[in-house]
């Protein structure tokens, strides 16, 4: 959506006036004819400001400078969301969106045709939890909602963990990060704690993980796309329950075909780079079969999105083997990727946002 007339001109005013002081400071000359014309429909609707705004990042070439400014004018005059994410004092929560209704369509016809034990979460953003802590003009999908109409379409066999519920619960603790999008490590624990009952295993003891701070200045996406910095960073932990199983194998497969194999699931690269969630699984990739020293023959299929990446960690210790299929990648044809007559149990784990916009009805 454009921004309003009134911040849209704001910013105009703040743009000419940053190239004007830069031109008198180094001494460049004005480019009249490059420089953007404003015309009727692009002072209306406020592309003149974007059109100046890649000006001069072509021109100047320091964007992330000029965002910063333009947004710092934004909230000044009570502009609420950068870039589609909502800033409040607390965190930074991505705009809840309504691609459609949703279905269960697809998990009912996998379980009808596998008849495997199958078990379904899905996860509410962090601006379903928080909506109380939302801009008065912000809109609201009612996530809650959403996810008690898909699970009340499931089939009789598929078991729902009601996440939305145990999370709101756990609000006032630290379940979602502040500058990323995803639920924190303790977050997915504690839905991990309620699903992994309903599997038939008992739950490792929270008390029972060593958990360390990796990094303590985590930034995550939702800060790349407003690169505000007034939200106090976040605190990536890894969780490890010494006494338990250990990775022994683990083999990833890519869209382009290519295969990595390698003796851990983590990626430690990644904490030094500007996506550090990617430290859980490392880069995306199609699928990941993960082998551990447990010799029970319990085998997870977990189809799941990027939201399932720090539960692996706690489900591990039930399985000898689990096998990851990355619903963002393979959408639709989930179930092409590996034969799943092979794993003793399913699960489906994905944001509500992203089933909506895989599986929409």
């Amino acid at each position: 959506m454009k921004k309003s007339y009134i911040v849209a001109h704001m910013t105009v005013i703040l743009l000419i006036a940053v190239y004007l002081i830069i031109i008198i400071s180094t001494g460049k000359q004005f480019q009249a004819d490059a420089f953007p014309k404003p015309e009727k429909q692009s002072l209306l609707d406020g592309t003149w400001a974007d059109e100046i705004e890649n000006f001069l990042d072509e021109n100047l070439g320091f964007h992330d400078m000029l965002f910063q400014l333009k947004s710092r004018t934004d909230l000044m005059i009570g502009e609420k969301m950068i870039q589609g994410v909502y800033i409040t004092d607390e965190r930074l929560m991505e705009k809840q969106f309504s691609t459609g209704n949703g279905s269960a369509e697809q998990i009912n016809a996998f379980h009808e045709k596998y008849y495997l034990p199958t078990y379904f979460i899905l996860v509410p953003s962090a601006s379903a939890i928080y909506e109380s802590s939302l801009p008065a003009n912000a809109i609201s999908s009612n996530q809650e909602k959403q996810i008690k109409n898909i699970y009340s379409d499931t089939g009789t066999g598929i078991r729902c963990v009601d996440a939305y519920h145990i999370l709101k619960s756990l609000e006032d603790s630290y379940i979602y990060y502040r500058t990323d999008s995803h639920w924190t490590s303790y977050g997915a624990y504690y839905v991990y704690q309620s699903a992994i009952q309903k599997m038939g295993f008992i739950p490792v003891s929270y008390q029972k993980y060593v958990i360390s701070h990796l990094r303590t200045d985590f930034r995550g996406d939702l800060y790349q796309k407003t690169l505000y910095h007034e939200v106090k960073p976040d605190v990536l932990d890894c969780y490890t329950y010494e006494e338990g199983s250990k990775v022994t194998r683990v083999q990833a497969g890519y869209q382009d075909g290519t295969i990595e194999r390698r003796s851990d699931i983590y990626d430690k690269s990644a904490l030094e780079s500007d996506n550090m969630y990617q430290f859980y699984l490392g880069k995306p990739c199609k699928y990941m079969k993960i082998r551990t020293d447990l010799n029970n023959d319990k085998k997870l299929l977990l189809y799941k999105d990027d939201f399932g990446d720090c539960m692996i960690p706690f489900l591990l210790q039930h399985y000898s083997e689990i096998c990851v299929v990355n619903l963002e990648q393979t959408g639709s044809q989930f179930e092409d990727v590996v034969n799943p007559a092979d794993y003793t149990q399913v699960m489906f784990l994905c944001s509500v946002r992203n089933w909506q916009e895989i599986f929409e009805s």
